[in-house]
């Protein structure tokens, strides 16, 4: 079973789109969205949202995939607030999820994430609003934010995905998926910093 994770699609000009001659069935087909993205909600099984949709609008073309588990984030408008819940557990092939837009607002430190995780009594915590893509690993629980597939932060826009062992109840793969070539400026001068130590070395 494929599952993908989503965060962060922060997407809300849908009239500029159709006014530059996006269908309706384009829309629902996410044309808007690189190849690969595209690519990965087709071949899903199940889609997980962990916040920050922004627009009703976007909400319903991930919803109408028939696939889609959902949370609301900060910046959803307030219909989306009404209707998705805050926080969301749910069993899938033996294994308990948790989903929830803020899990600790830290980059690196994840002491935060882990008392949610617990708190939720989850194996696999989903989370997002840090725009960056994380996974760890602890005792066979997961912590993973797939980072933003639109505006990501110190990295490539990005989406997570699961592959589970349904017969063995297990995750059998977890990784982060580039969907785009980086948007931000870090990641050049990363790579720079680094060509450069190894130059020197």
């Amino acid at each position: 079973m494929k599952i993908l994770i989503l965060s962060d699609t922060h997407f809300t000009d849908f009239d500029s789109l159709k006014k530059d001659g996006m269908s309706q069935t384009d829309l629902e087909n996410f044309s808007f969205f690189p190849e690969t993205l595209r690519n990965k909600i087709n071949e899903a099984d199940l889609i997980i949202h962990a916040g920050d949709f922004e627009s009703k609008d976007a909400y319903n073309l991930f919803e109408k995939t028939g696939k889609l588990k959902a949370v609301h984030g900060n910046r959803d408008e307030k219909a989306l607030k009404k209707r998705l819940p805050e926080k969301l557990i749910f069993e899938q092939s033996g294994l308990k999820f948790g989903v929830i837009h803020e899990a600790g607002r830290s980059l690196n430190d994840n002491t935060a994430r882990w008392y949610m995780l617990e708190e939720m009594g989850v194996d696999v915590l989903i989370y997002g609003h840090i725009h960056t893509p994380s996974i760890d690993e602890y005792k066979g629980k997961f912590l993973i934010c797939p980072g933003s597939p639109t505006k990501a932060r110190m990295s490539e826009p990005s989406v997570a995905e699961i592959i589970l062992d349904e017969a063995q109840k297990k995750i059998a793969d977890i990784k982060i998926i580039p969907v785009a070539p980086a948007s931000c400026g870090y990641l050049k001068f990363e790579e720079e910093l680094v060509g450069k130590a190894k130059r020197n070395k």
